[in-house]
């Protein structure tokens, strides 16, 4: 496992009092983290008493540290050579939780308590209930108590609790920060301080907390209050290095138990690990300007940042950076980290719209099975907001004979099993898998609805921090999906960064502001919804494709089976400077469907003899197919040999040594010529050869003696460089056979005599003709390259030879 310098320089500080790293997702903080262990150990453990402990925050990023601690531990086996054997007896890898229930489970056995832990939720609504009734008595003009605000009160007095407010005057006078209400949609939108409701709602904590006691049990969080309060009276373990991973999502109480376990000595270290960019829990103590210096740490300058995303594609990093950029709750945060992009290049994350759960499902397992081409299901995580979105997609995976392992916040991740992962993104935190699929992204599902927070807006930035958190554990590929509205924050990643398709370059629908809006002279409805979809496309077809904006025409005329039709948006080419349709495409309004839409589409394109491609979408679906109305991939990207082009392409013919050059001449620089190797003539190595309009390879016509132009043609193929040559243009295909075809361009070499079976150019009384010569006694025959016409015989005296035809110039 190779280190960078800056990382190596981290693990290698010498340790001593309190110290943070901050860094972003993918920059190597637990790596960092777990390669300290072995170099704490080795080099400031000698004393007997002296201990490590690194530990997490969740279950399933425990099993990775450990994973990763093995791994260190053997690359170290072949690189280094120590005098110390490291003693792994003096090393600790706990979960907060496991190791805080040793301590519960000694607070019971010293105060002879027989407390069980109750998780099972309803069987602590049943006794919340039972006190909000109570309280109800006493506080019966308190609207709160209601049975329908359950689930606020559960989730205010868990938050009392994690945040250790023991006395009703803490709880009166302090800002709820990090609070937010529950996904269920009751509660209040505020609490006031010294208020009459919070007095209720702590008398129902302590109501509470009676009724729990009669039946010897205790919820999460007094068992975390006990734990606290058995490690400050007597410690079991004392550590002189402890390194804490995701602490930005520790509670107070968790805090000031590590603070406890403090082994203090010169040497001694406390190294936090925290990313705030993926602080997502609402009891997390560090939030809104909470420092670690509130719970006894003190880091002041002894803070070091890794922006460095080591982790995933630049392609995946940008994307997941461009949905916290829109939220200056997180970016203006002090210990917020922003993103440095390394070059790792890779696919652009996918985003797909669907609008029914069994079309979502379809997609992902088909997806799955592609996938497994090239890839383990051990490499591929699906992720969801909730644990009910991940339990009901796995009856999805259960159908489809798919190899998958339901994961939950209390499971460990077993490394090695060869299944596809399906967790929420909180208990994703802290891993990484080659693949990952977003499901679920519902405008409903995140940011949660029917909150009642508040602060709204810091709701909405740990909502957003929690997708990021899922985004960013893909190393290679990022596929997320929802099953109709989209959540709020997909229109948040920039558009640059999300495609519709691994195998096409057009990104999916966003809207476009009315002010950026094109061909607005030609729009019946400014406002439609069918507007909105055309306006993606043609805003696509001119970014991601590269068409020129004067390519693209709006109900472009056809016509079909003796019908007008017109079609939504046309593109065109140019083939010889000739305008004509390339691409059409039919639009719908958003989510309507594409059957219609796409016969449409294949009925316009019969009508056309040069549109090769076409597009039907609505905005969610998109087709292409091609003139064989085969479905395709994509649509060919914009290159300027689509456009008129001012480079003429031209072929020389040699007519003695049938020598062929192909070359071309920039029209707007005559000098320019190009040949086949690319090499561009020099100047001097060309000559500038007189055009004249008009010679007959037919029937003799009068040529036009003024100079119609001058053509720069290379010397190299002229036989005799210092004769006079000039050029003419033909009319007429009398001189077919011989290779001269109307318009040509024919090479003079100027002379006037001729050998027999020359092509001249002769002059029969102020008319021109181009022949080929043939002396016949004291008539000459012209004869004709092309058996439709008859030679012409003449006498000597009647024709005036012009010149010799010495090559043929065509132009393509």
């Amino acid at each position: 496992m190779q280190l960078n310098v800056e990382q190596r320089k981290l693990v290698q500080n010498k340790p001593g009092g309190h110290s943070l790293i901050k860094g972003v997702a993918g920059s190597g903080k637990t790596t960092v983290a777990v390669n300290r262990i072995p170099f704490l150990l080795e080099n400031y453990c000698l004393d007997k008493d002296d201990r490590v402990l690194m530990v997490t925050y969740n279950k399933s990023l425990l099993n990775y540290i450990k994973y990763v601690y093995d791994k260190v531990q053997k690359d170290r086996e072949y690189e280094t050579i120590s005098l110390f054997e490291i003693d792994n007896s003096k090393l600790d890898i706990k979960n907060i939780d496991a190791l805080m229930y040793v301590y519960f489970r000694e607070y019971c056995k010293e105060n002879n308590l027989k407390l069980q832990i109750e998780n099972k939720r309803a069987a602590l609504n049943n006794i919340m209930l039972k006190a909000i009734v109570e309280v109800k008595k006493y506080f019966d003009d308190v609207k709160i108590l209601e049975q329908g605000n359950l689930n606020f009160i559960f989730e205010e007095i868990a938050w009392i609790k994690a945040c250790k407010y023991l006395y009703e005057e803490e709880y009166q006078n302090v800002d709820r920060l990090g609070r937010m209400a529950n996904q269920f949609g009751d509660g209040p939108q505020k609490l006031q301080k010294n208020s009459r409701t919070r007095s209720a709602i702590f008398k129902v904590l302590q109501v509470y907390n009676h009724y729990m006691k009669e039946e010897n049990k205790v919820d999460f969080y007094d068992m975390s209050l006990m734990a606290l309060e058995q490690v400050k009276k007597r410690p079991l373990k004392k550590y002189t290095h402890i390194i804490s991973d995701e602490s930005q999502d520790l509670t107070r109480v968790q805090l000031e138990f590590i603070y406890s376990l403090c082994n203090n000595k010169d040497y001694s270290s406390v190294l936090f690990v925290a990313d705030t960019a993926q602080s997502i829990y609402p009891q997390s103590w560090l939030v809104k300007g909470r420092s670690f210096t509130s719970v006894g740490f003190d880091i002041k300058g002894r803070s070091t940042s890794l922006a460095k995303n080591y982790r995933t594609t630049t392609q995946i990093a940008e994307a997941a950076y461009s949905l916290l950029e829109k939220d200056s709750n997180i970016t203006e945060d002090e210990n917020f980290v922003k993103p440095s992009l390394l070059d790792k290049q890779g696919l652009y994350p996918i985003f797909r719209m669907f609008d029914s759960k069994n079309k979502e499902a379809n997609y992902v397992t088909g997806l799955i099975c592609q996938l497994s081409k090239n890839y383990n299901y051990g490499d591929i995580a699906i992720i969801a907001r909730t644990n009910e979105q991940i339990r009901e997609f796995s009856t999805y995976l259960e159908s489809s004979k798919l190899p998958y392992k339901l994961m939950t916040t209390q499971d460990g991740y077993e490394f090695g099993d060869d299944k596809v992962k399906i967790l929420t993104m909180h208990a994703i935190k802290g891993l990484e898998f080659k693949v990952v699929i977003i499901i679920g992204l519902n405008s409903k599902a995140i940011p949660l609805k029917n909150m009642s927070v508040e602060d709204v807006d810091f709701f909405e930035s740990r909502e957003r921090k929690l997708l990021y958190v899922g985004m960013t554990r893909a190393t290679e590929r990022l596929y997320m999906t929802c099953d109709g509205n989209p959540s709020k924050f997909i229109a948040d990643i920039n558009s640059r960064f999300l495609k519709y398709d691994e195998n096409t370059l057009i990104r999916n629908f966003y809207n476009l502001p009315i002010e950026q809006y094109v061909f607005k002279d030609k729009l019946k409805d400014l406002y439609s919804a069918e507007e909105k979809v055309r306006q993606w496309v043609i805003h696509e077809l001119k970014e991601t494709y590269k068409y020129p904006e004067n390519l693209i025409d709006l109900e472009y005329q056809v016509n079909s089976f003796s019908k007008i039709g017109f079609v939504d948006i046309a593109v065109s080419i140019f083939n010889k400077n000739n305008r004509l349709p390339y691409i059409f495409i039919e639009i719908k309004r958003k989510g309507a469907g594409l059957t219609n839409c796409l016969e449409q589409l294949k009925s316009y394109m019969s009508t056309s003899a040069t549109c090769m491609y076409g597009i039907a979408t609505d905005g969610v679906d998109i087709i292409m197919i091609n003139k064989d109305l085969e479905v395709i991939d994509d649509i060919p990207v914009f290159n300027p040999s689509m456009l008129p082009s001012s480079l003429e392409e031209y072929f020389y013919t040699d007519l003695k040594t049938n020598m062929k050059h192909n070359f071309m001449r920039d029209y707007s620089n005559k000098k320019e010529i190009i040949l086949e190797n690319e090499r561009i003539v020099e100047p001097s190595e060309l000559r500038a050869l007189s055009v004249f309009n008009g010679i007959a390879a037919g029937d003799p016509i009068l040529m036009n003696s003024l100079e119609e132009e001058e053509f720069f043609f290379p010397r190299q193929w002229l036989s005799s460089p210092s004769d006079k040559y000039y050029m003419v243009k033909v009319k007429g295909d009398s001189m077919i056979n011989a290779g001269i075809n109307d318009r040509d361009m024919v090479v003079i070499k100027q002379q006037n005599t001729a050998n027999n079976y020359d092509i001249v150019a002769v002059d029969l009384d102020g008319n021109t003709t181009l022949k080929r010569f043939v002396r016949m006694g004291s008539t000459i025959l012209l004869i004709p390259e092309n058996p439709a016409y008859e030679p012409i015989p003449v006498n000597e005296g009647q024709l005036n030879i012009l010149g010799v035809a010495v090559g043929v110039l065509s132009s393509n």
